[in-house]
């Protein structure tokens, strides 16, 4: 497969936006228990950089099957992939959470989570852990990977199709859950998580892959012209994200993939329905943050902390050092993914890949 560039720095942004988003907020909160003030840039609404990621994921499932579809087979590798490409990074940053926890509420009156919270986040299954209304794992940013697993799965029951069926199939799924969630509103985690219309957004970076498949291609104005209106439109922020509580949590509705999915499927045909450049030197900076984006994410959380225990240890956290902290763990949140990605990232998945993968091509289905 091809990599395209623009998807990869893409990617590294989108990643960005959610780290600088978390960051911000981390020291929003800082500053009232320092007792001064930290005003945040509402710029883009930052959690929007999963929505692309989204759009992002269900691009590439299709990009990246072709040589998978209507094969026998397909399934297996495919999912094989997904895992050693999603479930050994997930697992190492879940323990690790779940260690650091339970280290720091020893000898305290909090409860730690329990064993049938931990053992559902391991398994990738939706559910309520004590305290939260909508279904969280103990690793919270986790349950973007809950939706990126059930999408895998869905995806692996039709790859065995030709491609245009494959992607109907699975697009009328993704529309018919939602519909049933919509009618049927229901209460118990798994079927409330899986009928979200946030799903949908998948279905819109299928439809893009399909599209360049079939041969379409945009010119430059046009590319610019969807850029541009997707931006434009995460500007105005129709959820109005910017002025919810401090503790709100974005409903992944309709609402949300009207004023974040939508403008996220903009920027991503942008960037995938055009010639591909060579990259340049700025891009290969991009490629570099996007190869790590998924490291990204998970890790930054940890920076987040370490870079505060370290300003409070050395004296230096305090409400005027709050924006430099905040530039620092942005910095140090991107060389710590990129190092986690060369040492870690790459030869486990390797490793896991060479364990579930098999060697060779799957064979065309027989009549």
């Amino acid at each position: 497969m091809k990599q395209i560039v623009s998807v990869q720095v893409l990617r590294g942004l989108a990643a960005l936006m959610v780290v600088f988003g978390h960051t911000q907020h981390h020291a929003f909160v800082q500053s009232g228990k320092l007792g001064g003030s930290f005003e945040r840039v509402h710029l883009l609404p930052w959690g929007a950089g999963v929505d692309i990621f989204f759009v992002i994921s269900g691009f590439i499932m299709v990009y990246a099957s072709e040589k998978l579809f209507g094969r026998q087979g397909a399934a297996i590798e495919f999912l094989g992939r997904r895992v050693a490409r999603i479930v050994p990074l997930y697992w190492i940053f879940t323990t690790l959470y779940v260690a650091v926890v339970s280290i720091g509420l020893a000898g305290t009156t909090k409860e730690a989570a329990g064993p049938t919270t931990i053992l559902a986040s391991f398994g990738f299954w939706p559910a309520y852990a004590p305290g939260q209304s909508v279904p969280l794992p103990v690793l919270e940013l986790g349950w973007t990977l809950n939706y990126e697993m059930f999408f895998y799965l869905l995806f692996a029951v039709f790859i065995g199709l030709r491609r245009e069926r494959a992607v109907m199939a699975a697009a009328a799924t993704l529309g018919a859950l939602v519909v049933v969630g919509l009618v049927m509103q229901p209460s118990a985690a798994a079927p409330f998580f899986w009928t979200r219309p946030i799903i949908l957004e998948f279905g819109f970076g299928m439809g893009l892959a399909l599209l360049l498949r079939t041969g379409v291609l945009l010119s430059g104005l046009a590319r610019s012209v969807l850029l541009a209106g997707g931006f434009a439109i995460l500007f105005v922020d129709p959820i109005d994200s910017a002025h919810q509580a401090m503790g709100w949590t974005t409903p992944n509705d309709i609402a949300r993939v009207i004023g974040w999915g939508l403008p996220a499927a903009l920027i991503v045909a942008a960037a995938v329905l055009g010639r591909q450049a060579g990259p340049s030197p700025l891009a290969r900076l991009g490629l570099l943050l996007g190869d790590a984006s998924y490291v990204l994410y998970l890790s930054h959380p940890f920076v987040i902390v370490g870079t505060r225990k370290a300003a409070q240890a050395a004296g230096l956290e305090e409400p005027s050092t709050l924006w430099p902290i905040v530039a620092v763990t942005l910095v140090a949140s991107c060389v710590v993914a990129v190092m986690i990605h060369r040492w870690i990232e790459r030869p486990v998945t390797g490793f896991v890949q060479g364990l579930l993968v098999r060697r060779g091509a799957p064979t065309p289905l027989t009549a």
